[in-house]
């Protein structure tokens, strides 16, 4: 698959461990769950792989705390990049043109979704899987 998934809501799980899901704590920092929250994805560009991604339950946006490497929830959009990882439906979230992705680094649940280097691991694909 080489074209960008479209606009919708998903259930955002890791590669490597599929069974954690994306779901926001309650101090907004994103961790892998086995219940997640579900994603609104809105492609903001198709050609380049750009969206912004909403979390239903919470209301914020998902986003790239750069700083402190972790992956967050914000009132405000950012425009994040979706790129084609390991495997033809898993997916690489991050900066537009920053080669530092989210990654899940255990299968704990509750474990932080960080942002790193990418290293082209399965610790750093995510599958969307469509949901009504």
């Amino acid at each position: 698959m080489s074209g960008m998934i479209p606009s919708g809501a998903y259930m955002v799980s890791n590669v490597a461990y599929p069974d954690r899901y994306i779901s926001m704590s309650g101090d907004r920092d994103l961790v892998g769950h086995e219940a997640g929250d579900k994603i609104q994805v809105d492609v903001t560009d198709e050609v380049a792989h750009l969206a912004t991604l909403f979390d239903i339950k919470t209301g914020l946006y998902l986003g790239v705390d750069q700083m402190n490497g972790k992956v967050k929830g914000y009132t405000d959009p950012q425009v994040l990049q979706l790129s084609y990882g390991n495997g033809d439906n898993a997916l690489k979230i991050h900066v537009a043109n920053v080669n530092e992705v989210w990654a899940l680094k255990d299968g704990n649940d509750g474990t932080l979704i960080t942002v790193q280097p990418a290293t082209g691991t399965n610790q750093e694909c995510w599958t969307f899987e469509m949901v009504e």
